[in-house]
């Protein structure tokens, strides 16, 4: 995002969440999980998981990259996910 401050554009860098803030996320009501380099509030999807909330749930708060990879290809996330708007990527793991 960018906003402008004395006539001049500033451009914020995003976030970038540690391990620890995502570690935070581990509930049903606030369900982020990592996956690859990437942190990803899965809350609003949890209920459309064809596999069920509660494989997701296992990873609340952690990596769930090895699992994720095994089950799926990573192209899932946009298309079934970050497009309807049940994903949100909160940005690279720091």
């Amino acid at each position: 995002s960018s906003f402008v401050a004395q006539g001049r554009v500033f451009v914020q860098a995003p976030v970038m969440p540690t391990k620890e803030e995502v570690a935070k996320h581990s509930t049903e009501d606030d369900c982020w999980v990592i996956i690859g380099d990437e942190a990803f509030d899965c809350t609003r999807y949890l209920a459309n998981h064809p596999g069920g909330k509660r494989i997701i749930l296992e990873y609340a708060g952690k990596d769930a990259s090895h699992d994720f990879d095994i089950a799926h290809n990573r192209k899932v996330i946009k298309k079934y996910g970050l497009k309807f708007g049940t994903v949100t990527n909160m940005g690279k793991v720091s």
